[in-house]
């Protein structure tokens, strides 16, 4: 049986508050660290690409992120002529 272990996580942003909840998920008892007296929305925008929310997908935050979030287009890399590298879109 894998023993409990105790984690601390150094930052209550989005990667830190993340990692808990997948890291709590796991049966590890979690402390998570912020310099911010209180977490709050701060007014930023993040994109996330399919392989994030697929990440989030496997800490069950997916869909609560996906319901919360609002569509901006379909996204990629181009080179700087404005070629495209690649594609994603809302079913990606």
């Amino acid at each position: 049986m894998a023993r409990t272990r105790r984690v601390v996580v150094i930052g209550g942003g989005i990667g830190g508050l993340t990692a808990a909840v997948a890291l709590f998920q796991d049966g590890h008892r979690v402390t998570v660290l912020e310099r911010a007296a209180s977490l709050r929305p701060i007014g930023a925008a993040i994109s996330l690409s399919p392989n994030a929310l697929r990440a989030l997908d496997v800490v069950g935050l997916g869909d609560e992120i996906r319901d919360l979030a609002a569509w901006q287009g379909d996204g990629g890399l181009r080179t700087p002529r404005g070629r495209w590298l690649s594609r994603s879109g809302a079913e990606a």
